[in-house]
């Protein structure tokens, strides 16, 4: 999945899309309007959608589906699903942040671990995930500079 940055400002983000304390002062200024970012999984809260991207020299980051225009819808033939609420492991991602359902690579989405290691920035799982990256890539075959 390609998608285009058009937007870099919590103040773009719909009121009723906001979670996590955004607000209008919300910084997204790592995003560069314009450039096109591939998705490496998906996240559904009750009230919006997350990306899972990479920038050029940057760790993955989840960002607002609502700053970006979907540019190749393809999806990655290997990505699996986690639904939180019937996941013992994930549930309290569910519970606590009104996370619905991940949608990525195979360890994402079935190794809790994984994910909040991701997001803690673990070496391990940052150098897991840019293996997974690379697969995506080679598969989806998009080129961005």
């Amino acid at each position: 999945m390609l998608v285009k940055c058009i937007f870099n400002s919590g103040r773009n983000l719909p009121i009723d899309s906001r979670c996590l304390g955004e607000t209008d002062e919300t910084d997204y200024s790592f995003l560069e309007i314009g450039r096109e970012y591939t998705v490496y999984g998906l996240m559904f809260y009750s009230c919006r959608v997350d990306y899972l991207i990479c920038s050029r020299k940057d760790n993955p980051v989840w960002i607002p589906a609502n700053l970006c225009e979907i540019i190749d819808d393809k999806l990655s033939s290997n990505w699996s699903i986690c639904i939180t609420d019937l996941n013992e492991d994930y549930k309290v991602l569910n519970d606590n942040f009104k996370i619905q359902s991940i949608v990525s690579y195979y360890e994402l989405v079935t190794s809790i671990s994984h994910y909040i290691g991701l997001i803690e920035r673990e070496p391990n799982d940052i150098k897991r995930f840019f293996i997974e990256k690379e697969k995506m890539d080679e598969q989806l075959g998009y080129i961005i500079n």
